[in-house]
């Protein structure tokens, strides 16, 4: 059994530091990396990436909306084409410093609001993904799974990773509720949480149901509280149950 787990990070902007990244490294397989629209800046996308190559963790880019002050979580009215160059500007930054540390993107995932408004909404769905097939359809799609965009995706054939947000609650219909601030969650909580989305497919809901999930990966917030401890107890726990921790590529490819 083998499982990625992924962790939003790359967030902190000139002096303000927002989480540690270095040292959630040692307990991921891919990090969504910031592009500088709802968090992040040029030296911090670098150095997140020179981090990553370090500890051998797959890079993706995690495009948000231009709403820094909002940090990518609120709804912005904007149009399909502005999202397509939106997405292609971020792509191509990212791709960059990635040239250049001779690495490679493996995929690519929505922040905040995008992620519902790309993976929801009819208006954009379409767009997101014709944006990501025209720039590179090799990128993996990493969204909720079961989602409409997911849906589609598979449907064109292209490359999908859906995903468990073991650090977040859900509702009774299995869908994430967002947070405007992250919370400290209880470690040992959404450990045993990874691991029962890993070996049953299941998520508990915010009113103690059980419901059915089914992802190649699980994500961490790397802006929580507690995201280190968190992530220690993920991996922990994953391991101790013989769960294999591997990127995307390797749990879908190999």
């Amino acid at each position: 059994m083998k499982i990625d787990i992924n962790v939003d990070m790359g967030e902190s902007f000139g002096r303000y530091t927002l989480g540690d990244d270095e040292a959630l490294m040692p307990y991921v397989t891919s990090a969504n990396i910031a592009t500088g629209f709802h968090a992040g800046d040029p030296l911090v996308l670098e150095r997140t990436i020179k981090w990553a190559k370090e500890y051998h963790v797959a890079v993706g880019a995690h495009i948000g909306l231009p709403d820094r002050q909002g940090f990518g979580r609120r709804q912005m009215d904007i149009s399909p084409e502005e999202l397509r160059s939106d997405i292609l500007y971020q792509l191509g930054a990212m791709d960059a410093f990635l040239k250049l540390h001779d690495m490679k993107m493996q995929h690519v995932k929505p922040h905040g609001i995008l992620y519902r408004m790309v993976g929801e909404q009819e208006k954009y769905i379409d767009t997101f993904l014709d944006t990501i097939e025209e720039y590179n359809k090799d990128l993996y799609i990493m969204l909720h799974t079961g989602c409409e965009a997911l849906k589609r995706a598979e449907a064109r054939g292209l490359k999908v990773a859906p995903e468990v947000l073991v650090d977040l609650g859900y509702d009774e219909q299995g869908n994430w509720v967002l947070e405007r601030v992250k919370k400290a969650r209880s470690p040992e909580e959404v450990a045993a949480r990874a691991v029962r989305v890993a070996k049953e497919g299941k998520i508990d809901t915010i009113d103690g149901k059980l419901v059915d999930v089914k992802g190649c990966t699980v994500c961490i917030h790397g802006d929580s509280p507690n995201a280190v401890e968190v992530a220690r107890a993920v991996s922990g726990a994953m391991k101790a149950s013989g769960i294999v921790l591997t990127n995307v590529i390797n749990c879908l490819e190999s």
